[in-house]
Protein backbone atom coordinates (compact mmCIF):
# COMPACT_ATOMS: atom_id res chain seq x y z
CA UNK A 1 0.00 0.00 0.00
CA UNK A 2 1.61 3.54 -1.24
CA UNK A 3 2.33 6.02 1.74
CA UNK A 4 2.91 8.56 -0.51
CA UNK A 5 0.47 10.78 0.75
CA UNK A 6 0.72 10.00 4.69
CA UNK A 7 4.17 11.19 3.92
CA UNK A 8 3.31 14.52 2.84
CA UNK A 9 1.54 15.17 5.74
CA UNK A 10 4.65 14.17 8.38
CA UNK A 11 6.75 16.45 6.32
CA UNK A 12 4.28 19.38 7.30
CA UNK A 13 2.60 18.46 10.10
CA UNK A 14 5.24 16.01 12.54
CA UNK A 15 5.56 12.80 13.33
CA UNK A 16 2.31 12.59 15.62
CA UNK A 17 -0.30 14.01 13.16
CA UNK A 18 1.26 11.43 10.97
CA UNK A 19 0.90 8.57 12.44
CA UNK A 20 -2.68 9.42 13.27
CA UNK A 21 -3.90 9.88 9.17
CA UNK A 22 -0.89 7.38 8.31
CA UNK A 23 -1.23 4.44 10.70
CA UNK A 24 -4.11 2.46 10.24
CA UNK A 25 -3.66 1.63 6.81
CA UNK A 26 -0.23 0.71 7.03
CA UNK A 27 -1.06 -1.59 10.73
CA UNK A 28 -3.95 -3.07 8.17
CA UNK A 29 -1.29 -4.07 5.69
CA UNK A 30 1.14 -4.99 8.56
CA UNK A 31 -1.32 -7.40 10.29
CA UNK A 32 -1.41 -9.67 7.08
CA UNK A 33 2.38 -10.56 7.70
CA UNK A 34 3.75 -10.28 10.99
CA UNK A 35 4.67 -13.28 11.37
CA UNK A 36 7.28 -13.02 8.56
CA UNK A 37 8.36 -9.48 9.67
CA UNK A 38 11.59 -9.93 11.81
CA UNK A 39 12.52 -8.12 15.29
CA UNK A 40 15.06 -5.62 15.16
CA UNK A 41 17.69 -5.42 17.38
CA UNK A 42 20.19 -2.78 17.19
CA UNK A 43 23.14 -2.71 20.22
CA UNK A 44 25.38 0.67 19.72
CA UNK A 45 28.36 0.82 21.76
CA UNK A 46 29.80 4.02 23.13
CA UNK A 47 33.25 4.74 22.08
CA UNK A 48 34.36 0.86 21.16
CA UNK A 49 36.61 0.92 18.11
CA UNK A 50 36.88 -1.90 15.78
CA UNK A 51 39.84 -2.85 17.73
CA UNK A 52 38.21 -3.30 20.67
CA UNK A 53 36.55 -6.78 20.21
CA UNK A 54 39.04 -9.81 20.55
CA UNK A 55 37.35 -11.66 17.06
CA UNK A 56 38.61 -8.58 15.31
CA UNK A 57 41.93 -8.12 16.76
CA UNK A 58 44.62 -10.69 17.87
CA UNK A 59 46.18 -8.23 19.97
CA UNK A 60 42.79 -7.39 21.56
CA UNK A 61 44.41 -8.66 25.10
CA UNK A 62 40.68 -7.67 27.04
CA UNK A 63 38.26 -10.94 27.34
CA UNK A 64 35.08 -10.48 24.86
CA UNK A 65 33.56 -14.29 24.63
CA UNK A 66 30.04 -12.93 24.10
CA UNK A 67 31.02 -10.54 21.10
CA UNK A 68 33.15 -13.00 20.22
CA UNK A 69 30.35 -15.68 19.75
CA UNK A 70 27.98 -12.83 18.43
CA UNK A 71 30.58 -12.94 15.11
CA UNK A 72 30.91 -15.85 14.96
CA UNK A 73 26.94 -16.57 14.96
CA UNK A 74 26.81 -13.37 11.89
CA UNK A 75 28.29 -11.39 9.14
CA UNK A 76 31.18 -9.14 10.34
CA UNK A 77 31.96 -5.83 7.84
CA UNK A 78 35.38 -4.89 8.46
CA UNK A 79 35.51 -2.11 7.02
CA UNK A 80 32.72 -0.41 8.50
CA UNK A 81 32.37 3.54 9.82
CA UNK A 82 30.40 5.84 11.64
CA UNK A 83 29.48 8.61 9.93
CA UNK A 84 30.72 11.02 12.42
CA UNK A 85 34.31 10.21 14.98
CA UNK A 86 31.72 11.32 17.77
CA UNK A 87 28.54 10.79 19.38
CA UNK A 88 25.39 12.82 18.66
CA UNK A 89 26.13 13.12 15.01
CA UNK A 90 26.56 9.51 14.53
CA UNK A 91 23.26 8.95 16.39
CA UNK A 92 21.22 11.28 14.17
CA UNK A 93 22.65 9.64 11.11
CA UNK A 94 21.98 6.24 12.32
CA UNK A 95 18.23 6.76 13.17
CA UNK A 96 17.86 8.76 10.10
CA UNK A 97 20.29 7.47 7.30
CA UNK A 98 21.11 11.06 6.67
CA UNK A 99 25.02 12.25 7.54
CA UNK A 100 24.21 14.94 10.47
CA UNK A 101 26.47 17.47 8.48
CA UNK A 102 23.07 17.99 6.55
CA UNK A 103 21.90 19.77 9.95
CA UNK A 104 22.59 22.67 11.29
CA UNK A 105 25.38 20.16 13.26
CA UNK A 106 28.20 20.87 11.17
CA UNK A 107 31.05 20.22 13.93
CA UNK A 108 31.06 18.93 18.05
CA UNK A 109 28.14 17.42 19.59
CA UNK A 110 24.63 18.17 20.78
CA UNK A 111 25.07 20.48 23.81
CA UNK A 112 23.86 20.23 27.43
CA UNK A 113 19.86 20.98 27.68
CA UNK A 114 20.15 21.79 23.51
CA UNK A 115 17.35 21.07 21.49
CA UNK A 116 16.51 18.23 19.56
CA UNK A 117 18.74 17.50 16.52
CA UNK A 118 16.14 15.29 15.16
CA UNK A 119 13.77 17.13 13.84
CA UNK A 120 9.58 16.39 14.03
CA UNK A 121 9.39 16.05 9.85
CA UNK A 122 12.07 13.91 9.82
CA UNK A 123 11.20 10.08 9.56
CA UNK A 124 13.34 7.67 11.78
CA UNK A 125 14.03 3.82 11.75
CA UNK A 126 11.98 4.01 14.75
CA UNK A 127 8.61 5.99 12.99
CA UNK A 128 9.31 3.88 10.08
CA UNK A 129 8.74 0.31 11.98
CA UNK A 130 6.12 1.54 14.12
CA UNK A 131 4.38 2.33 10.49
CA UNK A 132 5.10 -0.89 9.85
CA UNK A 133 3.46 -2.47 13.04
CA UNK A 134 6.36 -2.55 15.60
CA UNK A 135 6.50 -2.09 19.46
CA UNK A 136 9.14 0.41 19.20
CA UNK A 137 11.69 1.16 22.37
CA UNK A 138 15.11 2.44 22.87
CA UNK A 139 16.82 2.34 26.20
CA UNK A 140 19.83 3.57 27.07
CA UNK A 141 21.66 6.70 26.49
CA UNK A 142 20.11 9.16 24.05
CA UNK A 143 22.18 12.37 23.50
CA UNK A 144 19.88 13.91 20.45
CA UNK A 145 18.70 16.67 22.34
CA UNK A 146 15.42 17.46 23.97
CA UNK A 147 13.30 20.43 24.47
CA UNK A 148 13.11 21.54 28.51
CA UNK A 149 10.79 24.04 29.87
CA UNK A 150 11.13 26.63 32.61
CA UNK A 151 7.93 27.27 34.82
CA UNK A 152 6.16 29.39 32.61
CA UNK A 153 6.32 26.74 29.93
CA UNK A 154 8.69 28.46 27.89
CA UNK A 155 11.95 26.45 26.38
CA UNK A 156 15.14 26.92 27.76
CA UNK A 157 18.86 26.09 27.75
CA UNK A 158 19.52 26.94 31.22
CA UNK A 159 20.07 24.59 33.87
CA UNK A 160 19.41 27.24 36.53
CA UNK A 161 15.82 27.93 34.66
CA UNK A 162 14.79 24.16 34.07
CA UNK A 163 11.58 22.99 35.77
CA UNK A 164 12.08 19.41 35.99
CA UNK A 165 8.80 18.51 37.39
CA UNK A 166 7.09 19.71 33.47
CA UNK A 167 7.65 17.33 30.63
CA UNK A 168 10.32 17.32 27.85
CA UNK A 169 9.44 17.32 24.42
CA UNK A 170 11.55 16.41 21.18
CA UNK A 171 12.97 13.10 22.65
CA UNK A 172 12.92 9.54 21.79
CA UNK A 173 9.10 9.53 22.07
CA UNK A 174 8.07 11.96 19.69
CA UNK A 175 10.68 10.53 16.82
CA UNK A 176 8.94 7.18 16.96
CA UNK A 177 9.81 5.18 20.02
CA UNK A 178 6.92 3.91 22.00
CA UNK A 179 9.48 4.23 25.37
CA UNK A 180 12.42 5.72 26.41
CA UNK A 181 14.24 4.65 29.60
CA UNK A 182 17.53 6.22 30.29
CA UNK A 183 19.92 9.16 31.64
CA UNK A 184 20.67 11.01 28.41
CA UNK A 185 24.44 11.71 28.57
CA UNK A 186 25.93 9.93 31.29
CA UNK A 187 28.66 12.14 32.13
CA UNK A 188 27.10 14.96 31.95
CA UNK A 189 24.02 17.00 33.93
CA UNK A 190 20.29 16.33 35.08
CA UNK A 191 21.82 13.06 36.71
CA UNK A 192 18.42 11.32 36.74
CA UNK A 193 16.56 8.56 34.81
CA UNK A 194 14.68 9.78 32.11
CA UNK A 195 11.41 7.96 31.48
CA UNK A 196 9.35 8.60 28.36
CA UNK A 197 9.41 12.55 28.50
CA UNK A 198 9.55 13.01 32.00
CA UNK A 199 12.44 12.75 34.88
CA UNK A 200 11.85 9.67 37.56
CA UNK A 201 11.77 12.35 39.84
CA UNK A 202 13.42 16.10 40.45
CA UNK A 203 17.22 16.41 40.62
CA UNK A 204 17.95 19.12 43.13
CA UNK A 205 21.29 18.83 43.94
CA UNK A 206 23.81 20.28 42.77
CA UNK A 207 27.19 18.24 42.13
CA UNK A 208 29.16 15.85 39.97
CA UNK A 209 29.83 12.03 40.45
CA UNK A 210 32.91 10.78 41.41
CA UNK A 211 35.51 8.69 39.05
CA UNK A 212 38.36 6.85 40.20
CA UNK A 213 39.55 6.37 36.41
CA UNK A 214 38.92 8.21 33.01
CA UNK A 215 37.30 11.43 34.76
CA UNK A 216 34.40 13.04 31.92
CA UNK A 217 31.98 14.43 34.45
CA UNK A 218 30.45 17.77 34.56
CA UNK A 219 29.20 19.41 37.57
CA UNK A 220 25.46 19.87 37.56
CA UNK A 221 21.68 19.44 38.79
CA UNK A 222 21.55 15.50 40.25
CA UNK A 223 19.41 13.21 41.86
CA UNK A 224 20.62 12.50 45.85
CA UNK A 225 22.71 9.29 45.89
CA UNK A 226 22.98 9.34 42.32
CA UNK A 227 25.42 5.86 41.12
CA UNK A 228 26.81 6.07 37.31
CA UNK A 229 27.59 2.48 38.61
CA UNK A 230 24.19 1.38 38.49
CA UNK A 231 23.21 2.88 35.13
CA UNK A 232 24.96 0.09 32.94
CA UNK A 233 23.32 -2.84 34.65
CA UNK A 234 19.84 -0.78 35.22
CA UNK A 235 19.72 -0.74 31.38
CA UNK A 236 20.71 -3.96 30.46
CA UNK A 237 18.15 -5.57 33.15
CA UNK A 238 15.46 -2.82 31.38
CA UNK A 239 16.07 -4.12 27.83
CA UNK A 240 16.10 -7.85 28.67
CA UNK A 241 12.85 -7.43 30.23
CA UNK A 242 11.59 -5.71 27.80
CA UNK A 243 12.62 -8.45 25.58
CA UNK A 244 11.13 -10.70 27.78
CA UNK A 245 7.80 -9.06 27.53
CA UNK A 246 7.02 -9.03 23.57
CA UNK A 247 4.69 -10.86 22.18
CA UNK A 248 5.19 -13.07 19.19
CA UNK A 249 2.25 -11.91 17.20
CA UNK A 250 3.72 -8.23 17.22
CA UNK A 251 7.30 -7.57 16.18
CA UNK A 252 9.37 -5.32 18.28
CA UNK A 253 12.51 -2.81 17.86
CA UNK A 254 14.87 -1.70 20.32
CA UNK A 255 17.40 0.33 20.21
CA UNK A 256 20.41 -0.42 22.84
CA UNK A 257 22.64 2.80 22.82
CA UNK A 258 25.42 1.65 25.75
CA UNK A 259 26.78 3.95 28.50
CA UNK A 260 29.96 2.12 28.36
CA UNK A 261 32.77 2.09 27.43
CA UNK A 262 32.58 5.82 27.60
CA UNK A 263 33.53 7.68 30.76
CA UNK A 264 32.62 7.87 33.20
CA UNK A 265 34.68 4.43 33.55
CA UNK A 266 32.86 3.03 36.68
CA UNK A 267 32.98 -1.39 36.08
CA UNK A 268 30.22 -2.69 38.92
CA UNK A 269 31.53 -4.69 41.48
CA UNK A 270 31.61 -7.75 39.80
CA UNK A 271 33.97 -6.39 37.21
CA UNK A 272 36.28 -4.62 39.19
CA UNK A 273 39.62 -5.87 38.41
CA UNK A 274 38.61 -8.42 36.09
CA UNK A 275 40.69 -7.59 33.71
CA UNK A 276 43.51 -7.18 35.56
CA UNK A 277 44.81 -4.56 33.09
CA UNK A 278 42.76 -1.26 34.68
CA UNK A 279 39.56 -0.05 34.97
CA UNK A 280 38.75 0.84 31.41
CA UNK A 281 39.64 -2.98 30.46
CA UNK A 282 37.01 -4.30 33.29
CA UNK A 283 34.37 -1.81 31.74
CA UNK A 284 34.87 -3.50 27.59
CA UNK A 285 34.87 -6.49 29.77
CA UNK A 286 31.43 -5.25 31.34
CA UNK A 287 29.77 -4.21 27.89
CA UNK A 288 30.67 -7.49 26.48
CA UNK A 289 28.77 -8.77 29.58
CA UNK A 290 25.66 -6.71 28.13
CA UNK A 291 26.11 -7.88 24.75
CA UNK A 292 25.79 -11.72 25.90
CA UNK A 293 22.49 -10.66 28.49
CA UNK A 294 20.80 -9.38 25.24
CA UNK A 295 21.42 -12.42 22.98
CA UNK A 296 20.85 -14.71 25.75
CA UNK A 297 17.52 -13.32 26.30
CA UNK A 298 16.72 -13.71 22.71
CA UNK A 299 17.55 -17.57 22.85
CA UNK A 300 15.54 -18.17 25.68
CA UNK A 301 12.73 -16.40 24.64
CA UNK A 302 12.64 -17.97 21.68
CA UNK A 303 13.13 -14.89 19.67
CA UNK A 304 16.50 -15.16 18.18
CA UNK A 305 15.82 -17.47 15.22
CA UNK A 306 13.66 -14.58 13.77
CA UNK A 307 15.73 -11.38 14.68
CA UNK A 308 18.18 -8.89 13.28
CA UNK A 309 20.85 -8.36 16.03
CA UNK A 310 22.83 -5.94 15.10
CA UNK A 311 26.17 -4.95 16.92
CA UNK A 312 28.24 -1.52 16.70
CA UNK A 313 30.08 1.36 17.88
CA UNK A 314 29.51 5.06 17.56
CA UNK A 315 33.28 6.13 16.99
CA UNK A 316 36.98 4.69 18.03
CA UNK A 317 38.32 4.07 21.32
CA UNK A 318 38.62 7.76 23.68
CA UNK A 319 41.90 8.28 24.59
CA UNK A 320 41.07 8.50 28.55
CA UNK A 321 41.19 4.29 28.32
CA UNK A 322 44.66 4.78 28.98
CA UNK A 323 46.44 3.53 25.39
CA UNK A 324 50.07 3.06 26.95
CA UNK A 325 48.90 1.50 30.24
CA UNK A 326 46.85 -0.96 28.26
CA UNK A 327 49.43 -1.43 26.03
CA UNK A 328 51.96 -2.18 28.60
CA UNK A 329 49.57 -5.21 29.72
CA UNK A 330 49.58 -6.31 25.82
CA UNK A 331 45.92 -4.63 25.11
CA UNK A 332 46.78 -2.70 21.83
CA UNK A 333 43.72 -1.37 20.83
CA UNK A 334 45.23 0.83 18.25
CA UNK A 335 46.78 -2.05 16.61
CA UNK A 336 44.86 -2.16 12.88
CA UNK A 337 44.46 1.78 12.56
CA UNK A 338 45.84 5.26 12.95
CA UNK A 339 44.23 7.85 15.63
CA UNK A 340 41.33 7.12 17.90
CA UNK A 341 37.85 8.85 18.74
CA UNK A 342 37.47 12.50 17.19
CA UNK A 343 39.80 11.85 14.68
CA UNK A 344 39.43 12.21 10.88
CA UNK A 345 42.25 8.92 10.36
CA UNK A 346 40.35 5.86 10.88
CA UNK A 347 41.16 5.04 14.29
CA UNK A 348 38.21 7.89 15.15
CA UNK A 349 35.49 6.35 13.13
CA UNK A 350 36.35 2.29 11.60
CA UNK A 351 33.87 0.73 14.24
CA UNK A 352 33.04 -3.11 14.79
CA UNK A 353 30.05 -4.24 12.91
CA UNK A 354 28.08 -7.61 12.84
CA UNK A 355 24.72 -8.42 12.29
CA UNK A 356 23.27 -11.91 13.25
CA UNK A 357 19.95 -13.09 11.26
CA UNK A 358 19.36 -16.87 11.35
CA UNK A 359 18.30 -18.51 8.35
CA UNK A 360 19.07 -15.31 6.19
CA UNK A 361 22.27 -15.15 7.02
CA UNK A 362 25.29 -17.29 6.73
CA UNK A 363 27.35 -17.54 10.06
CA UNK A 364 30.56 -16.90 10.25
CA UNK A 365 30.76 -15.02 7.21
CA UNK A 366 32.71 -11.63 6.25
CA UNK A 367 32.55 -8.67 4.05
CA UNK A 368 35.06 -6.24 3.00
CA UNK A 369 32.68 -3.51 1.89
CA UNK A 370 32.43 -0.10 2.76
CA UNK A 371 30.07 0.55 4.68
CA UNK A 372 28.21 3.59 6.95
CA UNK A 373 26.02 3.31 9.63
CA UNK A 374 23.64 5.28 7.71
CA UNK A 375 23.40 2.22 5.72
CA UNK A 376 21.02 0.94 8.70
CA UNK A 377 17.80 2.46 7.83
CA UNK A 378 17.99 1.55 4.46
CA UNK A 379 18.69 -1.95 5.17
CA UNK A 380 15.82 -2.58 7.90
CA UNK A 381 13.82 -0.99 5.08
CA UNK A 382 14.44 -3.50 2.40
CA UNK A 383 14.16 -5.79 5.56
CA UNK A 384 10.33 -5.27 6.48
CA UNK A 385 9.85 -4.41 2.84
CA UNK A 386 8.91 -0.56 3.35
CA UNK A 387 10.16 1.69 0.17
CA UNK A 388 11.85 4.75 1.22
CA UNK A 389 10.10 7.82 -0.36
CA UNK A 390 13.40 10.54 -1.69
CA UNK A 391 13.40 12.52 0.96
CA UNK A 392 13.65 9.66 3.31
CA UNK A 393 17.14 7.99 4.51
CA UNK A 394 18.94 10.20 1.79
CA UNK A 395 22.50 8.16 2.90
CA UNK A 396 21.47 5.03 3.11
CA UNK A 397 21.95 1.51 1.22
CA UNK A 398 20.64 -1.42 1.84
CA UNK A 399 22.97 -3.82 3.26
CA UNK A 400 20.45 -6.76 2.84
CA UNK A 401 21.88 -8.01 -0.25
CA UNK A 402 25.04 -8.62 0.94
CA UNK A 403 23.89 -9.96 4.33
CA UNK A 404 22.47 -12.47 1.96
CA UNK A 405 25.33 -13.49 0.42
CA UNK A 406 25.10 -11.96 -2.68
CA UNK A 407 28.13 -10.07 -4.53
CA UNK A 408 27.81 -6.49 -6.06
CA UNK A 409 29.08 -5.24 -9.05
CA UNK A 410 31.57 -2.73 -7.24
CA UNK A 411 30.70 -0.53 -4.41
CA UNK A 412 27.62 -0.30 -2.40
CA UNK A 413 28.13 3.26 -1.97
CA UNK A 414 29.89 5.94 -5.08
CA UNK A 415 31.68 7.35 -1.94
CA UNK A 416 31.51 7.82 2.23
CA UNK A 417 32.02 10.51 3.86
CA UNK A 418 33.17 10.63 7.16
CA UNK A 419 33.31 13.70 9.61
CA UNK A 420 35.81 14.72 12.47
CA UNK A 421 34.89 16.21 15.95
CA UNK A 422 36.00 19.84 14.14
CA UNK A 423 33.84 19.50 11.16
CA UNK A 424 36.71 18.35 8.70
CA UNK A 425 35.79 15.87 5.71
CA UNK A 426 36.98 12.61 4.74
CA UNK A 427 36.11 10.48 1.41
CA UNK A 428 36.51 6.80 0.54
CA UNK A 429 36.01 5.63 -2.13
CA UNK A 430 37.31 2.02 -3.36
CA UNK A 431 40.81 1.84 -1.36
CA UNK A 432 41.19 5.98 -1.47
CA UNK A 433 40.81 7.78 1.29
CA UNK A 434 40.96 11.89 0.81
CA UNK A 435 41.36 13.61 3.97
CA UNK A 436 40.30 17.54 3.65
CA UNK A 437 42.82 18.56 6.94
CA UNK A 438 46.14 19.13 7.65
CA UNK A 439 46.40 16.81 10.77
CA UNK A 440 44.15 14.48 13.13
CA UNK A 441 41.35 17.19 12.77
CA UNK A 442 40.75 15.92 16.47
CA UNK A 443 42.83 14.88 19.61
CA UNK A 444 45.80 12.96 18.17
CA UNK A 445 48.49 14.44 17.00
CA UNK A 446 49.48 16.01 14.88
CA UNK A 447 46.05 18.17 16.19
CA UNK A 448 45.48 20.59 12.83
CA UNK A 449 47.12 23.38 14.77
CA UNK A 450 49.87 21.16 14.98
CA UNK A 451 50.13 20.00 11.61
CA UNK A 452 49.64 23.98 10.21
CA UNK A 453 52.88 24.85 12.28
CA UNK A 454 54.75 21.78 10.89
CA UNK A 455 53.93 22.86 7.60
CA UNK A 456 51.84 19.76 6.64
CA UNK A 457 49.80 19.94 3.40
CA UNK A 458 45.66 20.54 3.75
CA UNK A 459 44.81 17.81 1.96
CA UNK A 460 45.80 13.97 2.83
CA UNK A 461 45.30 11.15 0.44
CA UNK A 462 45.97 7.24 1.33
CA UNK A 463 45.98 4.07 -0.13
CA UNK A 464 43.88 1.86 2.75
CA UNK A 465 45.25 -1.20 1.29
CA UNK A 466 48.55 -0.58 1.31
CA UNK A 467 48.91 1.91 4.01
CA UNK A 468 46.13 1.27 6.19
CA UNK A 469 47.57 3.15 9.28
CA UNK A 470 47.23 6.13 7.31
CA UNK A 471 51.86 6.57 7.26
CA UNK A 472 52.42 7.83 3.46
CA UNK A 473 50.25 11.00 1.73
CA UNK A 474 50.35 10.41 -1.52
CA UNK A 475 48.16 14.00 -2.01
CA UNK A 476 51.41 15.34 -4.24
CA UNK A 477 52.15 12.27 -6.40
CA UNK A 478 48.00 12.03 -7.46
CA UNK A 479 46.78 15.50 -8.17
CA UNK A 480 44.61 13.65 -10.44
CA UNK A 481 42.60 11.37 -8.29
CA UNK A 482 42.71 14.24 -5.46
CA UNK A 483 40.80 16.12 -7.77
CA UNK A 484 38.54 13.59 -8.92
CA UNK A 485 37.71 12.81 -5.68
CA UNK A 486 37.09 16.13 -4.69
CA UNK A 487 34.68 16.97 -7.36
CA UNK A 488 32.91 13.61 -6.31
CA UNK A 489 32.71 14.80 -2.31
CA UNK A 490 31.20 18.30 -4.00
CA UNK A 491 28.63 16.35 -5.70
CA UNK A 492 27.67 14.09 -2.47
CA UNK A 493 27.28 17.29 -0.63
CA UNK A 494 25.47 19.27 -2.96
CA UNK A 495 22.96 16.73 -4.77
CA UNK A 496 21.59 16.62 -0.56
CA UNK A 497 22.30 12.87 -0.55
CA UNK A 498 24.69 10.14 -1.43
CA UNK A 499 22.40 7.71 -2.84
CA UNK A 500 20.42 7.11 -5.79
CA UNK A 501 17.21 9.56 -6.61
CA UNK A 502 16.07 12.97 -6.71
CA UNK A 503 18.31 15.80 -5.57
CA UNK A 504 17.73 17.33 -2.11
CA UNK A 505 17.90 19.99 -0.08
CA UNK A 506 20.44 20.29 2.77
CA UNK A 507 19.14 22.15 6.09
CA UNK A 508 21.60 24.96 5.85
CA UNK A 509 22.53 25.35 2.39
CA UNK A 510 25.90 24.18 0.72
CA UNK A 511 27.94 26.50 2.89
CA UNK A 512 30.93 24.29 3.99
CA UNK A 513 34.17 26.97 4.79
CA UNK A 514 36.17 23.91 5.63
CA UNK A 515 35.64 22.72 2.00
CA UNK A 516 38.14 23.70 -1.02
CA UNK A 517 35.41 25.00 -3.45
CA UNK A 518 33.67 27.22 -1.12
CA UNK A 519 35.42 30.81 -1.17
Amino acid sequence: MSVRFPLIVLFTTGFSAFLGLGLMAETEAADSNKSQLPNVVLILADDMSYDSVGALNDKCGIKTPCLDRLFGEGMRFTDAHSGSAVCSPTRYGVLTGRYSWRTKMKRGIVGKYHPPLITADRLTVAGMLKLKGYNTACIGKWHLGWNWFDSQGKQTTKEADVDFAKKTTGGPTFIGFDHYYGDDVPNWPPYVWIEDDKTVGIPDQIGMPKVAFGGGNSRGKMMANWSQEAVLPEITRRSVEYIEKQKSDKPFFLFFPLTSPHTPIVPSKEFRGKSRINAYADFVMQTDWCVGQITDALKRTGQAENTMLVFTADNGTSPKCDFKELERHGANLRNHFRGFKADIFDGGHRVPFVVRWPGRIKAGTSCDQTICLTDLMATVADAVDYKMPPGVGEDSASLLPLLEGNKLDGSLHPGVVNHSVSGRFAIRQGKWKLIFAHGSAGWSSPNEGQAIKMGLPPIQLYDMDADPKEQKNLQAEMPEKVTQMTALLRKLVEDGRSTPGPRQKNDTGNSWPQLPWVK
